[in-house]
């Protein structure tokens, strides 16, 4: 399918329009401060993602506050570091922070011309208007990471989608999708999949812009 034919983008928030790496990076340095040794921020973010993920589970019982508070916690055990629960607390609302990167708002109102723009993330409820807005979306279509949108019969066939019709528009290191055609921003070319291994592989939200315009003179 070309790419102008596509129905609606489903866009991860963390990693494609918010940079929640600088944001998490810039979080834990308190936490560092006692560590034994410098702790390369790559490897800092490898233990984050894998703790997060562990606690995905729980989503519903601690919210995504909760699960960044337990997150910090698990961290701080990981590499022998004291930290309280207000560290903690002070580390999971540092989320409501997480700056977007340069292009995605610009792209975001570009490509809601030609799409229903979908993101998929995680946010407490407080948090979430502000970020819609600032993605220019409406909070209907801010999607949690514990659902699946595009094996979900009912949401579909409510908002008159295709799944077939949904291109996914995610980072590297997310794991294969079952279902729907992916795009990968490799905003990081070190980590970039060589050969790309998804529909489209393109380095930022700003390219996603670019390669539209380029499929509409085509």
């Amino acid at each position: 399918m070309k790419l102008t034919e596509y129905q609606a983008l489903l866009i991860d928030c963390d990693g494609v329009l918010v940079d929640r790496d600088s944001g998490v990076w810039a979080a834990l340095q308190p936490l560092l401060e006692n560590h034994a040794g410098p702790l390369d921020k790559a490897a800092l973010l490898a233990d984050f993602n894998e703790v997060l993920q562990s606690l995905y589970p729980r989503f519903g019982e601690l919210g995504f506050s909760g699960l960044l508070c337990f997150a910090h916690r698990q961290l701080a055990e990981r590499w022998k570091l004291k930290a309280s629960w207000e560290e903690g607390m002070s580390f999971a609302r540092s989320a409501a922070g997480w700056t977007l990167f340069e292009d995605a708002p610009g792209a975001m109102l570009y490509l809601r011309k030609f799409y229903r723009l979908l993101v998929l993330g995680d946010r407490d409820a407080e948090d979430r208007g502000v970020l819609c807005e600032r993605l220019g979306i409406e909070p209907e279509d801010f999607i949690s990471l514990a659902s699946a949108p595009l094996q979900d019969r009912d949401w579909l066939d409510a908002n008159g989608l295709d799944a077939a019709a949904i291109l996914h528009v995610t980072r590297p290191g997310t794991g294969s999708r079952a279902v729907g055609a992916v795009c990968l921003i490799c905003r990081d070319l070190d980590t970039s999949p060589a050969p790309c291994a998804a529909d489209y592989c393109i380095n930022s939200m700003a390219d996603l812009v670019a390669q539209h315009q380029l499929s509409l003179r085509r």
